[in-house]
C-alpha cells in the first residue's frame, strides 16, 4: 500500500535501539557517538526515541561508514527485534502462515516507519515481497542502505517463522553493484541481482500458505486485538482504505469477491466496513478496481502469463471484459501495454 506522505517527515521512533547497539558491536564500533552526532540523545531505555527520518537515515549512513568486518545493514537486520512492541512478537507466534505474518507490515508502518510499505506481488510460482519507500525531498539512491536493512530484517523474520527453511529463490536490489557483491549472496544464501527496478525478496509462492505452526484457535484473534489496542493507545493514524488495500494485496483471491469477503478478512462486519469507507469518502469498488489494475500491470510484465489467466485471476467473466476494464484504467489495451514493455518504451509501474 502507499505510504502517507503527510506523515513522512514527522518524527518517528528509532526502531529497536538495542538492536542498533548489538549490530554496532558486531561491526566493531559503539553506537552512542553516532547517535549524538545526528542529534539523537538516548535517555530512558524504556521509552522509544523519536527523531526525524532525515536524522535516522543519516545515522544509517554513518554506521555503514564505521563498520569493520561486517556490512552494518545486514548486522542490524539480523539483530532486529521489536523493542517496546511485544504485541508484534505475540502476533508472529500466533500466525500459522507467512501470509498471515505479512499483515504485520501495515501495523509496523503505522507505529514505526510511516515512510515505508511492503507490497506482495504474486504471479506464477513466485511471490515477491517488495520494499517501497517514499520520503519527500530525499534522493532514493541515498536510502539504499536503509532498504538493505529492511530486506535483511524481513529475511530474518521469514527464517524465524519457517524454522530456518530455505524459502528464498533470489533477492533483487535497486541499488548499483556494490564493491563486494559476493557478500550479499553469502548473506541471503541465494543469487542477488542489482540495478533492478525494485528491492524485493523473491520466494516460492507456495510458502505463503504453507502451515508453519499450530497455535491455539483464538491466539491470532487475541494477538490482533492487542495490536489494535496498542494502535489506539499510541494514537496511530488509522485509515480503513489502507487496510482494505493491504488485504487485497495479501489475499489476491479477494479481487474476485465482494465487500463481504474483504470485511471477513479484516474481522469486520460488512456494514461496519461500508460505514467506515463512507466516512473516508471512498467506495469499495474503487479500491478493488485500483488493486486489480495494479495486479494486472504486475502480471502483464510476465509474458508467460496468458490474458485468459489474468482475466480469470482478477475475477472478470472473460478476456473481453478484462480488456475493456484495463483500457478504462490505463488508456490502452492489455496487449498494447505488454508490447510497449517488451519494446522498451516502458509504461510506468505504479508503486
Amino acid at each position: 500500500m502507499q505510504p502517507r506522505q503527510s506523515s513522512s517527515l514527522a518524527p518517528v521512533p528509532v526502531p529497536a535501539l538495542g538492536s542498533w547497539r548489538q549490530a554496532a558491536s558486531a561491526c566493531g564500533f559503539t553506537i552512542d557517538p553516532v547517535l549524538r552526532e545526528v542529534g539523537i540523545n538516548p535517555h530512558d531505555p524504556q521509552v522509544p526515541l523519536r527523531v526525524t527520518p532525515a536524522n535516522l537515515f543519516k545515522a544509517f549512513s554513518m554506521c555503514v561508514e564505521r563498520a569493520r568486518g561486517h556490512h552494518f545493514p545486514f548486522a542490524l537486520g539480523e539483530n532486529f527485534v521489536f523493542e517496546h512492541f511485544t504485541e508484534f512478537d505475540a502476533f508472529i507466534d500466533s500466525c500459522s502462515t507467512i501470509r498471515e505474518i505479512l499483515e504485520l507490515a501495515g501495523w509496523a508502518r503505522e507505529l514505526l516507519t510511516p515512510w515505508m510499505a511492503l507490497r506482495l506481488d504474486e504471479f506464477g510460482a513466485e511471490a515477491h515481497i517488495r520494499v517501497v519507500m517514499t520520503v519527500p525531498d530525499q534522493d532514493p539512491a541515498e536510502l539504499c542502505h536503509v532498504r538493505e536493512v529492511l530486506l535483511a530484517a524481513i529475511h530474518q523474520l521469514l527464517r524465524r517463522a519457517s524454522h530456518n527453511a530455505h524459502i528464498l529463490l533470489s533477492v533483487r536490489m535497486a541499488g548499483p553493484v556494490p564493491a563486494h557483491p559476493e557478500k550479499y549472496a553469502e548473506h541471503f544464501g541465494v543469487p542477488v541481482s542489482f540495478n533492478e527496478e525494485t528491492d524485493a525478496l523473491v520466494m516460492d509462492r507456495r510458502w505463503l500458505d504453507q502451515p508453519l505452526n499450530a497455535p491455539p484457535p483464538q491466539a491470532l484473534t487475541e494477538a490482533r486485538q492487542r495490536i489494535e489496542r496498542r494502535l489506539n493507545q499510541e494514537g496511530a493514524e488509522r485509515h480503513i482504505v489502507d487496510e482494505v488495500r493491504w488485504a487485497l494485496e495479501r489475499r489476491p483471491e479477494l479481487l474476485r469477491e465482494g465487500l463481504e469477503a474483504t470485511a471477513v478478512a479484516l474481522g469486520l462486519h460488512p456494514r461496519t466496513l461500508q460505514r467506515r469507507l463512507q466516512a473516508e469518502g471512498v467506495k469499495y469498488v474503487d479500491i478493488q478496481s485500483e488493486a486489480k489494475c495494479h495486479r494486472a500491470q504486475i502480471m502483464l510484465r510476465r509474458r508467460a502469463i496468458s490474458m485468459e489467466s489474468i482475466s480469470e485471476e482478477l475475477g472478470f467473466s472473460d478476456r473481453r471484459a478484462f480488456t475493456f476494464a484495463f483500457k478504462r484504467w490505463m488508456g490502452v489495451s492489455p496487449s498494447v501495454y505488454r508490447s510497449r514493455l517488451s519494446s522498451g518504451h516502458g509504461v510506468a509501474l505504479s508503486a
